[in-house]
């Protein structure tokens, strides 16, 4: 897909692949604040869990370094926060887009004060152009009064602004869920409206049943002990007689 988009840039597209920087472990949009690391780890761990269970179609990871093909054949780094791509689940070191044949279809960014312009103009353009189908942005902070919103290619091949539900959710196509704000978390929402738990809520259901199956056991164990004093006074009126 990569090589057919760039066969039609334009000048000014090409001139900003070939200007736009890498992702790199040194660049100043890489530190990330802790809201932006708690929506991240949020976000992720039901995002992983859903398509491992769910979808066998996509390969999901996050913050892997993907190498994409500029226009004067050299090669360009980005670093999303999250992705799914429809490609064979395998480990990898990075995604390269020449090899897999098409750049990730959906891709996630969270944004953090140092990552703002990068995240919110320059990878809206960037995405689009190297071929993504959705691109979700969210802001934990809301800085500019709003935390989730995005862009996708439409039916007509056109990069556009993703339109939002009556509620402000986004309804991704490519991973089957519906995307919402929560406070400053990311939640996910599948096709019957229940939302994904995240690990903490999953970490308070374990515990729950943990506590729960403590308690029957408790029971059991008061009852079993219960029966077996009956046992004995009925044994010993029976031996009275």
């Amino acid at each position: 897909m990569i090589e057919t988009r760039a066969t039609t840039l334009n000048k000014d597209d090409c001139a900003f692949l070939l200007a736009c920087a890498d992702d790199t472990e040194e660049s100043p949009w890489m530190v990330a604040s802790d809201p932006h690391l708690l929506a991240l780890h949020g976000f992720t761990v039901p995002f992983f869990l859903y398509v491992e269970e769910q979808r066998p179609d996509l390969y999901a990871s996050s913050e892997l370094a993907v190498r994409y093909p500029k226009p004067d054949g050299g090669m360009g780094t980005v670093g999303p926060d999250a992705l799914a791509a429809y490609a064979p689940r395998r480990v990898r070191n990075s995604f390269d887009v020449a090899q897999e044949g098409a750049f990730p279809a959906f891709v996630l960014e969270m944004v953090s004060p140092e990552s703002t312009r990068r995240d919110k103009q320059d990878k809206a353009r960037l995405y689009g152009l190297l071929g993504a189908m959705e691109y979700a942005i969210f802001d934990p902070l809301g800085a500019d009064r709003r935390q989730l919103w995005g862009f996708h290619h439409t039916e007509r091949a056109a990069w556009a602004r993703w339109p939002s539900e009556a509620d402000g959710a986004l309804r991704s196509e490519v991973l089957g869920l519906s995307l919402e704000a929560v406070g400053s978390l990311l939640r996910l929402r599948d096709g019957n409206g229940v939302l994904l738990p995240t690990a903490a809520e999953m970490k308070a259901g374990w515990t729950r049943a943990e506590r729960a199956q403590e308690a029957a056991e408790r029971a059991r164990a008061a009852a079993e002990a219960r029966i077996a004093v009956l046992e004995a006074e009925l044994r010993h009126l029976r031996e009275g007689r």
